[in-house]
């Protein structure tokens, strides 16, 4: 067994913040599920309702995700009629908006979505809750 791969698990930034990601997503994805939505699909479905209509591209890019991993996320939230491919399209790729049962899924999900985040949030203190927002935004910078 190797102790030196085991003993560096703790300061592992890699596994920490995989933790942490995932301890976020499970407790979305556990309040939206009686609304059949996951907490993966909220971001993309909210960034189409305040951007579109919007392209896959523009999408995969904002999401900073791979294109064709986007597209068939687009394509199922287009299958459960949350978003609709924009009629005015126009050129090789097409573009999606909202449509009125994504527009009713947001209604539904936003109470939900602040009362888990303020759950989350109030594991942390206010001086942790603006380091973390800051560090977050500091790691994604190029």
């Amino acid at each position: 067994m190797n102790t030196e791969i085991e003993s560096d698990v703790p300061d592992c930034i890699n596994m920490q913040i995989l933790r942490a990601s995932h301890y976020v997503l499970k407790t979305y994805d556990d309040a939206y599920r009686e609304l059949g939505v996951r907490a993966t699909q909220m971001p993309v479905v909210g960034l189409i309702a305040r951007q579109g209509p919007i392209t896959i591209r523009q999408v995969a890019e904002e999401m900073e995700s791979e294109r064709s991993v986007m597209s068939r996320k687009l394509q199922v939230m287009e299958k459960n009629g949350w978003i609709a491919e924009d009629p005015e399209t126009t050129g090789k790729e097409k573009s999606f908006i909202l449509a009125e049962k994504g527009r009713a899924l947001i209604e539904r999900v936003l109470p939900v979505k602040y009362e888990v985040q303020q759950r989350i949030l109030n594991k942390l203190s206010s001086e942790e809750r603006a380091l973390l927002l800051n560090l977050c935004t500091k790691l994604k910078q190029e």
